[in-house]
């Protein structure tokens, strides 16, 4: 959805966390709600409301939460921007600190959610199905916050008062998960639209992948499968042919694996600022392909993934091409867009992610026999001979990986979802995040001339909270050790 922009979202910039400017904010009679909401076309403005915020949460922070501080990215070899992030040295400062978009985001969804259902003229099942957006995008926001920050500020009601107190202190991150993320998501399936299958809109589809996703997270496997077993009833999705694997990437409309997916259009929204962490033409990217990752891909030609993933020509492995179309220039290489005019469409959800979800779930009961299947639908669709029972010794080889035989389902999911913001979470989901990255961040800080120390404090597994956030907020301390 485009952006739009009313008096009352306006007052919806205002942030959450606890920015100084809310006490400048006009009284209530004057920020707009009692004007707004009215009709369909108000409740049409105030969600496409919600996924402009969505698009500003991802606009660049999208590569530093599920990417950049783990094993499928590095520091620059001549810049140190990503330093921070590729050796765990995280300050209040350092960028991806800051959660105010996921709350402005938030404040968003929270006046739709209250007051859609107010609207006297409006078709009741559209009105259901905004709500429904509207409770979603609010969950994944709070799914985002707690897995990043931990136990973060809960706000359900709008801010409409001057007279409520702005600040609030936090939540521990297991209540948010109880009495919010999967009440809101329960609810918001009841309402969805069950025929609404526009992959730009949080629908019923992208509703059960997000059920299944928590629930995995929350280690209850009994859910996820049933939240799985959901979403292939609605018949709507299948997994993009090895031919036009780059579809998924680059046209979402024409692709069935699509489940949701971040719309983006550069002359609308100016360029996605992600280009200059991974590949613009006007700029050196943040990061580099870690070189583990690179050797995998650049040696193992039957995979088809790498070449359409990175850019094997650049010397310092720095161009992601995985959200480009090809476009190369008479010596065959990749012409990559200005980033004032880069379009990056990310797969918020897709039917390869459950698949391998599903395999995880299954492993995790004892089910290795339907857990290979699961896994060998992406694993041969990526051009790569299918892998067989006797590959994997026990359940955690075929979790983990088998050095010997096979790589397993984690591995799987790092190579199919590069870059697409999942292997920081499934490393934490599955507990390894220490294990995977304390050896590695030893070997970059020799790199670069450092005492090898590695991960350091296990509490540094969270982010640190933004220091303009900290000022704003005198509820709020900041989030040990940091």
């Amino acid at each position: 959805m485009k952006k739009i922009l009313s008096v009352t979202f306006l007052t919806l910039m205002i942030t959450i966390s606890g920015c100084k400017k809310l006490l400048d904010q006009p009284p209530k009679s004057q920020l707009g709600s009692d004007k707004f909401w009215k009709n369909a076309d108000d409740a049409k403005a105030g969600v496409a409301g919600i996924y402009d915020g969505v698009q500003n949460m991802f606009n660049s922070q999208f590569i530093y939460w599920g990417d950049g501080r783990s094993d499928n990215l590095t520091f620059h070899p001549t810049y140190n921007d990503a330093l921070p992030l590729a050796i765990n040295v995280l300050t209040p400062n350092t960028n991806g600190a800051d959660w105010t978009l996921l709350y402005t985001t938030i404040s968003r969804a929270n006046f739709a959610i209250k007051y859609i259902p107010t609207i006297p003229v409006i078709d009741p099942a559209l009105s259901k199905d905004y709500q429904a957006q509207a409770l979603g995008i609010r969950a994944y926001c709070y799914f985002w916050l707690i897995r990043l920050w931990g136990n973060v500020p809960l706000w359900t009601e709008p801010y409409e008062d001057l007279s409520t107190d702005p600040y609030k202190g936090v939540t521990p991150a297991a209540d948010i998960m109880k009495n919010e993320i999967l009440p809101d998501l329960l609810k918001a399936y009841d309402l969805s639209d069950k025929t609404a299958s526009v992959v730009w809109n949080l629908n019923s589809g992208g509703i059960a992948a997000m059920l299944m996703d928590v629930y995995m997270y929350n280690h209850d496997y009994t859910n996820a499968l049933l939240w799985c077993d959901n979403l292939l009833a609605l018949k709507r999705y299948s997994l993009e042919p090895t031919a036009t694997w780059k579809n998924i990437f680059t046209s979402p409309t024409n692709s069935k694996e699509d489940i949701w997916s971040l719309n983006w259009d550069f002359t609308v929204d100016g360029g996605n600022k992600t280009s200059q962490e991974i590949g613009a033409g006007d700029t050196n990217s943040d990061f580099a392909v870690d070189p583990a990752l690179w050797t995998y891909f650049t040696t193992t030609a039957a995979d088809i993934r790498g070449a359409q993933s990175i850019d094997f020509k650049v010397n310092n492995h720095d161009k992601i091409l995985k959200y480009y179309a090809p476009n190369l220039d008479k010596n065959g290489n990749q012409i990559y867009p200005t980033s004032p005019q880069a379009n990056l469409l990310f797969p918020l959800y897709r039917l390869a992610d459950i698949y391998l979800l599903r395999a995880e779930a299954l492993n995790r009961t004892g089910d290795l026999a339907n857990a290979l299947i699961y896994l060998n639908m992406v694993h041969t669709r990526a051009g790569l001979p299918a892998y067989k029972a006797s590959d994997f010794n026990n359940a955690d080889a075929m979790l983990y990986g088998n050095p010997v035989n096979g790589n397993g389902i984690l591995r799987e999911r790092q190579l199919e979802f590069f870059c697409e913001a999942k292997r920081w979470f499934d490393l934490q989901r599955n507990g390894i995040i220490v294990s995977t990255m304390d050896p590695l961040i030893k070997a970059r800080q020799t790199q670069k001339g450092f005492p090898p120390t590695g991960f350091g404090d296990i509490r540094k597994i969270f982010w640190p909270i933004n220091q303009n956030v900290l000022n704003a907020n005198t509820k709020l301390t900041q989030n040990p050790p940091y």
